[in-house]
Parts: structure tokens; C-alpha cells; sequence
């Protein structure tokens, strides 16, 4: 038996089970175990043409999908969110796909390009140019994926496009995209992509609006052509009549549309769609703040009466009322703002006001209102308001802009935050054309108006109106003609007085409406009767409600307190809310006998005490916009420590070493892959296997061969995956040690080789032992990479030592010069 030459490796003979078929890996003979050559199936992409259809309908399907977010966002920046994060998503999984990248290296491609294309995108105001990313808008991407959700659904719709809340839209394209496109080129079920399809149509409707036109043609659009086209992609090998399939798909479809909408048309016409909007608290709740009307009498007395400029007005005419809040909720104290979270829907809701692009040309109304000394939220407003503009410092504020909401129903409007002084509102709006008398007695209350019912009524105020009925001899009627009996009577039987040099009370509650109503001579001004109005009119049917605001002085220029004023507006069929003034005229007071002194005086009688709840007299330093006192509320404090704790450990999580530890696993792997030299790249991928199975737990004894550590995984896993990994080992021997180098192409093999048997026994392992693995230390040398460490250090400061002890003799020298220095020195002070 001869030796081989000298300088080459000894060939071993094989062992262990017996051979099976050869790969594209061995490309000589021998009696070698390998893997069975990579099929082409799942993971391997289609034809072009069949890509490029597929990623058209993943795009256009998914846009059709996304397209209720549109109702929560002005203009159409959103849809572009959408269409970029589809085609990037749907990019992205093709690369993977063309290169075989694996569900980690994926995810990375996903979060780069997300990073890369999110600032031109979601936060282009924070880009450089609105197109290079930025540290802020890298900041503003990261924190957006978790703040841009609630903030989409905690802000005033409709939304705008700064801030993070465009992330919402691009994200769900991306992942929408992503996901479906991966299950339709590396998945065995590729029917999934219309699973994905339909969740992001109902994420997209839970986040966007009650109000979604078109929504059962969209969506009877997008099953029909879902179901055609996966139908066709799974069967377009077979050989069948499509044109029958196509057609009885339609007749499916169409039938199930049908029965949609007979469902429909059947259901509640005044129910709407359920959002997720609808079940978190607005930002804005009016129920927080104050009454307007509380703050009546406050107005009423100095400095705001007359020495206190609240607001000045320009292109207004005089006499205008210029509205400040409307209030169709009674509760038995106040008459309050409805449009929270509990108002009825004919109350409407507070929406972020978008003015209407029209406004110009429909304008009647043009004009300018400055704040100086007024505060509060409640923004003034004139008629119905199409646009208004804050201008601050000369120019257009959009800070502010993005915090005024409005209340269509109502006319409301009102900035989050309150109003801040010296901003100018540019209003542009629409006045109604004054009625006559004799046109309002003809028309009819609207009928289809529901205000929610008064909580309390009294019964002295009843009683007074069926008196004046009698009275003034009203047969009854509804509509413009009841409202002008409540009117005219309110003012001719009433007197005026503004409470300040008269000792009469001031709000509007309950036992102040019933003392006004059970005098012979009620007494009071704008703020009760118009409440007593509104309340009586309400309880005999009338859609009727209380409004608050200011008439502006003859010449305009300044409004102050004295201008204050109240009024009822009443819903009449097709004229709309027409205003009505309850109030008797300010010279229209109650004259007071003369005092004559009493010769037998009385004792005095203790008086019963007031009634509990009333509202106490707003203060002249009262400022709307404090919100209510609330109690403390353990869930929100829970809520708040929850949240603190969720925000430490995401800090924890992205400063964890753990992704140290990933990304070094993903460079190594990628250098042995990509080395130039074939044996050192067909080594590589052993010693890949190798590092792998570590981490899963298999322990072979140091300094243990390919062979002997290729059995120790057979001990541990299923014969198949055994059998492969044995084989592998043989087939790293035999090109190690055999004659010849292996080729780039053989090396490539390999790895594809050892990623197959990977992925058998990562089945084979449980999912909490293969998420352990991908964070495991067992493959990572870092006890040698700390004493590397340690040893340079040692090195270093050995180094530096040796370098402090060199300057002894300079520090002693230059010690030695200083004394003689100072001696020389003495001599010549002596």
C-alpha cells in the first residue's frame, strides 16, 4: 500500500449509512451520502408576465381596499402613501423571492426601505427638500409606528398631512403589499393573498370615517375580481371553459350584492357605520369645558363690560350677530354644547374644519374678526362659515388652523387649546336671507330634527305659557307660528334687567326658569328667557335650541361685554334654523314703587335655603376652556403606569445587546458565503450547519470531526434530516481532502444543500426553541473575542507604564532645575 505524495491530504473512506442518489454538489464520483437536488416549487418565482399581472391586481386591488382611510385625510397625499407603500411592499418581496432571502433578511429589507422612502413619503415637512431623510424624520418613522395609530384616531377628522399621521396609510400598504405578494410567489397557498387583501379593507374601515360613499360597489368590485383572478392563477394549467366560470363568478357576486343591498335599504336609516374613532375619546369634548351661557352675567359686569376690548371686527356690517356657541343640551342647570362623544347624531360631532375650496365664490359674508381680550375655545363665527383662516404675525398660522374644529350641524366652531390673542380669524361665510313675518308663519317645524329631551322642566314655566295661550287667545299651531307666540309673549308680558344694579339672580337653572315663571313680573335678560324659550319650545315639540354671541355695535370696530346678547333659533322646513329673540327690549324695566319706611317692622324670617346644583355666578376672571375638575380615576392611573412601563421596556428592547447578537450572526454568515475562495465558501456553509445546530442545543465533543458532529445531530433530530446532514459531512470531506478544488457553482450547491437541511430541522423544532436559537451565545466566541479584549488591554496599559516610567528622570530633572531656580532667586530678594 503506498503513501500518498507528500502535501496531500489523506483520502478517509466513508462511513456510516449508505449512499444515496448524488446532488449537483458532487460532481465526482464516490460512495458519498448527500441531499437530493433542489426541485423547483414554492420560492421559486413565476413566469414574468404572470409577476407583473399579479403585481398589478396586488396593487390595484389593495388601493381599492385602503380607500375608506381617504374619508379621514385632506387632499390626496394619503393615496400616494398608499400606492408607494403597495409597490414597495410588492418590490421587496420579489427581491427576496429572485434571491431566496430568508423571512429575517426580508424583514430587514422591509424596515430600509421603510426608513429610506418613509420621510418623502409620511413625514415629508421633517425631509431635507421634502425628499432626503433626516434625523427627525428617521425619529419621527420610528416613533410613528406606534403613535401615528392612536393619533389617526384620537385627532379631528378630517386629518391633515403633517405630522405622523400619514404613516398610518403607507404602512398599511407596505405590509398589506409585502405579505400578499409573498404569499403569492413563495407560499403553497397563494389563495391567502385575498385573505390579506380583505384585512386591510377592514383595518382601513376601522380607521376611517362613519361616512364611506360607494363602499358595497367597491367592495362587490374587488371580491369579483379577487375570485376571478386567484380562481384563474391556481387553474391556469387546466384546460376549461373560463367563460362560464367568469360568468356564473358574476352571477354569485351579484346575487350576494342584491341581498346586500336588500339588507340595507331594510336596516335603520339613521344608523351608521361603527369606527374605532367612535369608541376612543376625542381630543375635543365640549362636556370638559364650561357652559358658554354660564359665563353670561360675567360679561355683564366690569372691566369687560365696557373697558375690555374682546374682539374687533372688519367687513361685518353693524347689527350682526356673530355666534359664539350653540347649546341644544339641558340638563336641569345649564344649557351646554352637545358634539361629544354621547351626542345624538343630529348634534353632530366636532371635525377638524376644512374649508371649502369654493368659498370665494359662494362667500357673502367676507370679513375679519382679531381677538384681544377675549379667551376661551369658542372661536366667533358668522352664519355658516365655508372657511377661516388664523393669521398671526401677518401670516397664515397653520398651527392653529389644524386646531379649530367645527360642528357642522350647529355652526360651532372652536380651537383645541382655546384662542390666542391677537390672532386674526379670516372668516369667509353665508348669511340666510331674513323672512318676513308673515312667510315664518306659514312654515312648518322640520320634523326630521331629534334634539335630545330637556332633563328637567318646570312645571310654573308651563303653567305661564298655557295662561298666556288663554290669554292672547292662541288656538295652538306648530312651527314659525308657535315660535312667534313664544317670542312675542316672552317679550310683552317679560321686563329687562342686566342683574348688576338689581338684586336679581343670575343663571339659568331650573329654580331660576320657575321663579321666572311664577312672578307676575318675571324679570331677567337674554340669558333666561332665551333658555325659558328654548326649554318650553322644546317641550311642545319644536326643534329649537339656545345660541350665545355678541351684536356688533353700530360702526363696528370693537365688541365689548355690553354687546353680549342670547338668542333661540327654531328649525323650520326649508328655510332652515331662523333666528328668534325672546328678550323684552333694555328700556322695557320694572318700576319699583317708592320705599316708604316700616312703622311696625317685622321680625325677620329665616330663609329656606337654595337649591342644591344651581350654577354659581361666573367670576369676571372665569376663563372658558378650564376644564372640569375630574376625580381620580384608578384605571387611567393604571392606564398611565402601564403605558410608562410599555415605554421603558421598548427603550430596554432597542438597546438590547440581543441585536449585537443578531447582526453578528447575519455578517458572519454573509462573509463565508460571499468569500472568493470555493473551499473556504463550501467550508463556510459547514461551518454555518455547524453554528446552527450549536444553537439549537447540540453539543458535540470538542475537537469532534465533520462525521463525528454530523452524528451527534442524528441523535437529536429525525432520520431524514440525520441522513442529510451525515451526507453533508461527507460531501465537506470528500472536497476537502479529495484531489482537485471545487467550483464556485459546487460551492453554491452546497449552501443551497445546507439551508434545505436547515429548514428540515427547524421543522422538527419547537417554534420557542428556534426564536432561543436566533439569540443564542453557544456560536458566538466571545469568551476568546473578551480575552482578546482583556489581553489588548493588559498590552495597552503595560505599554503606558512603561512610557510614565521613561518620564522619571525628565520629571526629576526638570524638579532639580526649579530648585536651583528658586535658590538663585533668594539670593538676589536678599
Amino acid at each position: 500500500m503506498t503513501s500518498p505524495p507528500t502535501g496531500q491530504p489523506t483520502r478517509l473512506p466513508p462511513t456510516g449509512p449508505p449512499a444515496a442518489p448524488p446532488s449537483r454538489a458532487a460532481s465526482r464520483s464516490g460512495p458519498v451520502m448527500i441531499v437530493p437536488s433542489r426541485r423547483r416549487g414554492h420560492g421559486v418565482l413565476p413566469q414574468w408576465w404572470l409577476v407583473l399581472l399579479d403585481a398589478v391586481l396586488v396593487v390595484g386591488l389593495g388601493v381599492l381596499c385602503s380607500w375608506p382611510l381617504g374619508q379621514v385625510y385632506t387632499g390626496r397625499r394619503w393615496l400616494l402613501a398608499v400606492v408607494v407603500g403597495l409597490v414597495l411592499g410588492v418590490a421587496v418581496a420579489w427581491i427576496g423571492a429572485r434571491w431566496r432571502w430568508g423571512p429575517w433578511l426580508t424583514a430587514l429589507g422591509v424596515v430600509v426601505a421603510y426608513l429610506a422612502i418613509g420621510s418623502a413619503v409620511a413625514v415629508p415637512g421633517r425631509a431635507r427638500n421634502g425628499l432626503v431623510p433626516t434625523a427627525d424624520s428617521l425619529r419621527d418613522l420610528v416613533i410613528g409606528l406606534v403613535h401615528s395609530w392612536r393619533e389617526s384616531l384620537t385627532l379631528p377628522v378630517p386629518l391633515g398631512e403633517t405630522g405622523v399621521v400619514l404613516i398610518v396609510p403607507f404602512v398599511t400598504g407596505l405590509v398589506g403589499g409585502l405579505v400578499a405578494a409573498v404569499l403569492l410567489w413563495r407560499s403553497r397557498y397563494p389563495g391567502l393573498a385575498g385573505v390579506v387583501l380583505a384585512l386591510v379593507l377592514v383595518l382601513s374601515a376601522a380607521f376611517g370615517d362613519v361616512s364611506a360613499p360607494a363602499a358595497l360597489t367597491r367592495g362587490l368590485v374587488v371580491t369579483l375580481v379577487a375570485i376571478v383572478w386567484l380562481r384563474w392563477r391556481s387553474l391556469r394549467h387546466v384546460r376549461a371553459r373560463w367563460g362560464r366560470r367568469v360568468l356564473a363568478t358574476l352571477v354569485v357576486v351579484g346575487v350576494a350584492g342584491g341581498a346586500a343591498i336588500g339588507l340595507g335599504a331594510m336596516a335603520d336609516p339613521n344608523a351608521n357605520r361603527v369606527v374605532l374613532r367612535d369608541h376612543v375619546d376625542p381630543p375635543f369634548d365640549p362636556h370638559d369645558y364650561p357652559s358658554p351661557l354660564a359665563k353670561f352675567r360675567a360679561y355683564k359686569k366690569e372691566p369687560l363690560r365696557t373697558e375690555t376690548s374682546l374682539f374687533s371686527v372688519d367687513g361685518i356690517e353693524s347689527g350682526t350677530l356673530v355666534r359664539l356657541a350653540v347649546m341644544d343640551t339641558y340638563d336641569g342647570i345649564v344649557w351646554n354644547v352637545s358634539g361629544g362623544p354621547d351626542a345624538v347624531h343630529d348634534s353632530g360631532t366636532f371635525r377638524r374644519l376644512r374649508n371649502d375650496p369654493d368659498a370665494n365664490a359662494k362667500a357673502t359674508v367676507r370679513g375679519e374678526i382679531t381677538v384681544t381680550g377675549y379667551t376661551g375655545v369658542w372661536v366667533p363665527s358668522v352664519g355658516e362659515t365655508l372657511a377661516m383662516t388664523p393669521i398671526k404675525d401677518g401670516r397664515a398660522d397653520g398651527e392653529a388652523a389644524g386646531e379649530l374644529v367645527i360642528n357642522r350641524e350647529t355652526g360651532t366652531i372652536a380651537q383645541i387649546g382655546g384662542v390666542e390673542p391677537g390672532t386674526t380669524f379670516e372668516v369667509e361665510a353665508v348669511t340666510p336671507v331674513p323672512l318676513v313675518e308673515e312667510e315664518i308663519s306659514l312654515l312648518q317645524g322640520d320634523a326630521s330634527v331629534t334634539l335630545p329631551a330637556p332633563a328637567v322642566v318646570p312645571e310654573e314655566l308651563v303653567d305661564r305659557v298655557q295662561r298666556w295661550q288663554v290669554e292672547d287667545g292662541f288656538n295652538g299651531g306648530s312651527g314659525g307660528l308657535l315660535a312667534q307666540f313664544l317670542r312675542d309673549a316672552f317679550r310683552e308680558h317679560g321686563f329687562y334687567t342686566d342683574g348688576i344694579d338689581d338684586d336679581v339672580p343670575a343663571g339659568h337653572g331650573a329654580s331660576r326658569l320657575a321663579e321666572l315663571s311664577k312672578t307676575p313680573t318675571p324679570v331677567g335678560n337674554a340669558e333666561q328667557y332665551a333658555a325659558a324659550m328654548a326649554l318650553i319650545g322644546q317641550r311642545m315639540g319644536l326643534p329649537i335650541r339656545v345660541v350665545m354671541g355678541f351684536k356688533v355695535p353700530p360702526g363696528g370696530g370693537d365688541v365689548r361685554g355690553e354687546n353680549v346678547t342670547a338668542w333661540t333659533e327654531v328649525k323650520l322646513a326649508g328655510a332652515g334654523w331662523v333666528p328668534f329673540d325672546p328678550t323684552p327690549p333694555e328700556d322695557q324695566k320694572l318700576r319699583k314703587p317708592n320705599d316708604t319706611p316700616d312703622e311696625d317692622p317685622q321680625p325677620q324670617v329665616l330663609q329656606p335655603p337654595r337649591v342644591p346644583g344651581e350654577p354659581k355666578e361666573a367670576s369676571d376672571n372665569l376663563q372658558q376652556g378650564d376644564g372640569k375638575r375630574k376625580e381620580l380615576d384608578v384605571l387611567a392611573v393604571l392606564g398611565t403606569i402601564l403605558g410608562v412601563v410599555l415605554d421603558v421596556a421598548k427603550v430596554a428592547l432597542l438597546l438590547s445587546p440581543l441585536w449585537g447578537v443578531l447582526l453578528f450572526k447575519f455578517l458572519r454568515r454573509r462573509r463565508r458565503r460571499r468569500v472568493s475562495d470555493a473551499t473556504l465558501r463550501l467550508t463556510g456553509a459547514w461551518h454555518e450547519l455547524a453554528d446552527r445546530v450549536r444553537d439549537l442545543g447540540v453539543r458535540p465533543a470538542p475537537g469532534a470531526t465533520r462525521r463525528e458532529s454530523a452524528y451527534a445531530v442524528a441523535e437529536r433530530y429525525p432520520q431524514d434530516s440525520a441522513v442529510t446532514v451525515v451526507a453533508l459531512a461527507h460531501t465537506a470531506d470528500r472536497h476537502v481532502y479529495g484531489d482537485g478544488e471545487p467550483s464556485i457553482d459546487e460551492a453554491s450547491a452546497y449552501w443551497a444543500d445546507v439551508e434545505t437541511a436547515l429548514r428540515r430541522i427547524r421543522r422538527s423544532t419547537p417554534w420557542w426553541r428556534r426564536l432561543r436559537a436566533r439569540f443564542s451565545l453557544a456560536s458566538v466566541p466571545w469568551r476568546a473575542g473578551v480575552e482578546r479584549v482583556r489581553s489588548a488591554t493588559g498590552r495597552r496599559v503595560r505599554r503606558a507604564g512603561r512610557w510614565l516610567a521613561g518620564l522619571g528622570p525628565v520629571v526629576r530633572a526638570r524638579s532639580a532645575v526649579r530648585s536651583a531656580g528658586d535658590r538663585i532667586g533668594g539670593l538676589f530678594r536678599r
